[in-house]
């Protein structure tokens, strides 16, 4: 699976057997029932919250995993980068911003749309980084 995709060939290839997985997935993802390791840790169902992915001995967390896994670079700067097409508000996108973006904040000069395009955006991340495959 190539790591460029955009958000219409993530239409055209239907990544997902079932989109409403993802959706599942990604309201798992902000409420901290997903199978991220902290997530798991908190319920005692694995030993260490510790990322296995890559190399800094973080928890994986959702912060972990969508803003600082060594895994996940390339994944990540395309989600930015197709982030900051969306409108110019994004131009200067910071981490910060991004995560509170992708947790569900909304800002209320944004148009609901682009926040509709932002969350397909995040799912193909989701599914490009094959994290939860």
């Amino acid at each position: 699976m190539h790591n460029k995709y955009g958000i219409h060939e993530y239409k055209k290839e239907n990544l997902f057997k079932y989109d409403t997985e993802i959706d599942i997935l990604y309201l798992k993802l902000r409420y901290h029932y997903s199978t991220l390791k902290a997530d798991q840790f908190k319920f005692n169902f694995v030993n260490s919250p510790i990322c296995e992915y890559c190399d800094k001995n973080k928890q994986e967390t959702i912060h972990h995993y969508f803003m600082d896994c060594e895994k996940f670079i390339q994944q990540r700067q395309i989600l930015k980068n197709n982030i900051i097409r969306l409108h110019q508000h994004f131009h200067n996108l910071t981490n910060r911003q991004l995560i509170s973006i992708i947790q569900g904040k909304r800002e209320n000069n944004i148009d609901n749309t682009i926040y509709k395009n932002i969350y397909q955006f995040v799912k193909l991340y989701i599914v490009t980084t094959g994290r939860f495959a």
